[in-house]
């Protein structure tokens, strides 16, 4: 009974713990990247107090120099009854913008980034959405 525990288990047992700790890891950095793509589009956003031209050449340029991935054909979907507003510019990063109105003279913006898994097979087909919302805007 000295060696109860086998050899092949013990590497089975080692394998599965780094593949969940691989896969953790993986997660977690994919999630930072969505959520700072989040912040960079929705800080954009603000500061030129809309989705407009302006906004949208700066958030090609901070997509483009950070990797964010680029789709050929992305189509974005509905969200709680409102159609995404149509991209500017001709932008084909995976990112949607929907305006929502606050009442009195007041609008926000959501914001929706995916979580991109670099995995062979099943990284075309799991998309995570990251929704972030901005602060309110008064309409001019």
């Amino acid at each position: 009974m000295g060696q109860s525990a086998g050899s092949v288990f013990t590497y089975n047992l080692i394998i599965v713990f780094l593949l969940i700790v691989f896969a953790l890891i993986s997660g977690t950095l994919s999630y930072y990247k969505a959520f700072k793509v989040n912040n960079l589009i929705v800080s954009s956003v603000e500061k030129y107090e809309g989705y407009n031209r302006l906004s949208v050449v700066e958030i090609n340029n901070s997509l483009t120099t950070i990797g964010y991935r680029i789709e050929g054909k992305f189509k974005c979907p509905t969200r709680g009854g409102r159609s995404a507003l149509s991209k500017l510019a001709g932008t084909n990063h995976r990112y949607c913008i929907y305006r929502n109105n606050e009442g009195n003279n007041f609008r926000s913006y959501g914001v929706v980034t995916y979580i991109n898994l670099d995995l062979p097979i099943i990284g075309d087909f799991v998309r995570i959405p990251i929704y972030t919302k901005s602060i309110r805007l008064y309409n001019f």
